[in-house]
């Protein structure tokens, strides 16, 4: 029923077509007289619409057009007589019925889909304000689901009417009985409730009476005949109600009197089907003439034919909502980590949220309430009628979610709180009170109050710089960290410790904040380390021997024994770039190589020499800088004939793992300073920065200005090379001036070297 209040409200465009929405697996079609069938899958028809009507609220005697209201003496301006006079009730127009006097007209209806459509008459929509409200009524009705009837001498008779009371043909006390399928109601609260018959003929040209009843079930088929004794009405049955009607269109009665709609309806039918929908599928009734004390059913005037299909049970019913579900908190403002109940809150004005959800959709009301236990007889924290109260609506089954906010003032921290929330729908049916759910307020922050490190103490030098330093946090209620060290990109942790590996030497500060589930933020706590410089260990091979030499000695330091390499091969002294230099002829294991490993390949390392290729079409792959593992070499610094799209450049190459097959990461220069050609020196260098995981190649051409060329790829995880450091390997040319640094040299301290 679609109610229309004001004139104002009629003009909403939306009125011009009403739709609804149909859903289920019914087929639904527009029968001939404008109203509505549903059947089943197999065609059955199980529900029928009667044409849709709207109606209005004027209580005016007909006139042409459309009737207006009775205006009072008050609203006529006419002088009134202190008297109010009430309007009877049966002229008052409701959503359930039009009044005596409320004029009415059809509306038209469509199918489409899934849509029904009702186009209200325009001019009822145009009524004067005296008219309003109006109410438009699509209504469904379900057809009794069988009919059956018993006559007091046990004839039988065609079914073409539903007999009560005394038969003039043949003397018999007749009875009708109906019965409907009220499966759908289970479980649910009826609302209203009425029966709805046609009568087609009455004996009497003046009304007769006529009772309902409720009767026991009966398993006939429609339209037969039960036995007189089975099925006792008046005094031995349940009474319903009873109604007054009379129709003759035969013309006996002095004028053709209509058919006339019986009801029966009021609360003992109501009380009735309540009470039987919620043992039976099923809700069976008797038509009699008798009354409660057995009597008239032998009246002759009280004979009255029935229409078999024109019996309707006809009520609204409702299911209460579901109980509603507790939802968290919101995060933004309320909570942080523990938002589920038992939640740690730090708002002293929280939403409250609650999932609710009714079978039959509509507009919920929720009502909230915070109590100091989980216990309807517990201290009111805050009553239901402090909490805004929260209006949701839904469509079909589908949820919503009610939220009501704490008024200001009536929480206090440290205090355990419980609430819990009932639904209401519009037809005043309650949930009935849904779980507890808890939940606490803590408003105090957490303090850091140390932070302790082995590797980096607190303003005192610490180790140096890719050594992975652990940080421990000390603070009370933390539920997680946030640090940064310098002001750089921060890090959260659950963890009370944070793991961090300085780049670089000199002075650091670690800041870092706690945070405690609730969502209370510490202030910063500062912690300063000093990272150690690294100490400068390398390795430095000049070359300036003299044949017949055999040995190229190490003038580096740092390390804890000199690195000598031994030559092999014919691998000797020639003049070099600076003195002399170590001449290779090309020939694999030509060169210089040392007792064991140089570098500690999994730290960070800087690799460089000089070189002057004597025949770079000798080979495409010619290395002159190494240090092997068991299977693969950790890096390789080398000339590369298919580098720079294959006009050959120098590159740095690292391998992935000390296996057969291993990946390479290769980086290569050299393409426009430093290009490799025979006979001229360029200087090359490799850095691999273990903080970063970047590895570097650089080539210098031009030790007056530096000017050279830098390319940077990610490099692959590091592993330990345990064999020798090899010089040469498989070049073809002249070395000079090697090193090998077990740090990251900087990029002006590469030029530098390159530079002498």
């Amino acid at each position: 029923m679609l109610e229309v209040l004001t004139p104002q409200a009629a003009t909403n465009p939306a009125l011009r077509q009403v739709r609804y929405g149909l859903g289920g697996d019914m087929r639904v079609t527009r029968a001939v007289d404008g109203g509505l069938s549903l059947a089943d899958a197999s065609g059955e028809e199980l529900l029928q619409a009667s044409p849709a009507v709207m109606w209005d609220s004027s209580i005016s005697t007909p006139t042409p057009g459309l009737q207006e209201r009775v205006a009072s003496p008050e609203d006529t301006g006419q002088a009134g007589t202190g008297t109010e006079v009430p309007v009877p009730s049966d002229l008052v127009s409701t959503a359930q019925r039009p009044g005596v006097l409320a004029a009415s007209a059809p509306v038209e209806v469509a199918v489409s889909g899934s849509d029904l459509t009702l186009t209200p008459d325009p001019n009822m929509m145009a009524a004067s304000p005296a008219a309003f409200p109006l109410f438009i009524d699509p209504a469904f009705s379900k057809l009794r689901s069988k009919w059956a009837y018993a006559s007091s001498n046990g004839e039988n008779n065609d079914t073409s009417s539903a007999r009560v009371g005394l038969s003039p043909e043949s003397g018999a006390r007749y009875r009708s009985f109906f019965s409907f399928d009220t499966s759908a109601m289970s479980d649910t609260t009826v609302l209203t409730a009425k029966v709805l018959m046609k009568l087609d003929h009455s004996s009497s040209c003046e009304p007769t009476w006529v009772h309902l009843y409720r009767t026991g079930s009966w398993t006939a088929s429609s339209g037969n005949r039960l036995a007189w004794s089975s099925y006792p009405l008046g005094s031995s049955a349940t009474w319903l109600d009873s109604w007054e009607g009379n129709a003759n269109e035969a013309g006996g009665c002095g004028s053709q009197q209509q058919n006339s709609d019986a009801v029966f309806e009021g609360g003992t039918l109501l009380q009735d089907v309540q009470a039987q929908v919620g043992s039976s599928n099923s809700y069976w009734v008797g038509l009699c003439a008798c009354n409660q004390e057995d009597e008239w059913e032998s009246a002759q005037d009280r004979w009255k034919k029935f229409f078999t299909d024109r019996t309707y049970l006809v009520a609204t019913f409702d299911v209460k909502p579901n109980p509603p579900v507790g939802l968290a908190f919101t995060t933004t403002t309320d909570c942080y980590r523990q938002c589920a109940s038992p939640a740690v809150l730090r708002s002293f004005t929280p939403t409250l949220r609650a999932q609710v959800q009714d079978r039959f959709g509509g507009v919920l009301g929720t009502a909230f309430e915070i109590r100091t236990s989980a216990s309807l007889t517990g201290t009111i924290a805050v009553s239901s009628t402090t909490m805004p109260f929260a209006s949701v609506t839904t469509v079909g089954n589908a949820t919503g979610v009610a939220t009501s906010k704490v008024p200001a003032g009536s929480l206090v921290a440290g205090v355990t709180y419980y609430w819990h929330a009932t639904s209401m729908d519009e037809a005043g049916l309650w949930s009935g009170w849904g779980s507890w759910y808890s939940f606490t307020i803590d408003n105090t922050p957490p303090t850091v109050s140390n932070v302790t490190s082995t590797q980096y103490p607190f303003k005192s030098w610490g180790a140096t710089p890719g050594t992975a330093g652990t940080f421990a946090f000390t603070a009370a209620g933390a539920a997680e960290y946030t640090w940064d060290i310098d002001g750089g990109s921060a890090t959260t942790t659950t963890s009370a410790s944070a793991t961090y590996t300085p780049a670089t030497d000199m002075v650091h500060t670690l800041h870092v904040k706690a945070k405690d589930s609730a969502g209370n933020t510490s202030s910063t706590y500062d912690y300063q380390f000093w990272v150690s410089p690294v100490p400068n260990a390398y390795s430095h091979w000049t070359f300036d021997e003299t044949d017949p030499a055999k040995t190229a000695a190490d003038t580096g330091s740092g390390f804890s024994a000199r690195n000598p390499g031994t030559l092999t091969g014919g691998a000797h002294f020639v003049p070099g770039y600076l003195k002399n230099a170590l001449h290779v002829s090309g020939a694999v294991g030509d060169g210089a190589v040392t007792s064991g490993p140089v570098l500690d390949t999994t730290k960070s390392f800087t690799v460089m020499a000089w070189v002057r290729p004597g025949s770079l079409s000798a080979r495409p792959l010619q290395t002159f800088l190494t240090q092997d593992g068991s299977w693969m070499s950790r890096f390789q610094l080398q000339y590369r004939q298919d580098a720079n799209g294959g006009r050959g450049g120098w590159c740095f190459t690292l391998s992935s793992a000390d296996a057969t097959g291993a990946s390479k990461t290769i980086s290569c220069a050299g393409q426009n300073v430093g290009i490799p050609t025979n006979g001229e020196w360029a200087h090359v260098a490799g850095r691999y920065d273990r903080v970063t995981g970047k590895m570097r190649v650089y080539v210098m051409g031009d030790p007056n200005s530096c000017a050279g060329e830098v390319t940077e790829a990610t490099a692959p995880p590091s592993w330990s090379a345990t064999a020798p450091f090899r010089i040469g390997h498989d070049f073809s040319g002249d070395i000079d001036d090697v090193r090998a640094y077990q740090r990251v040299l900087s990029d002006s301290e590469i030029c530098q070297q390159a530079s002498q």
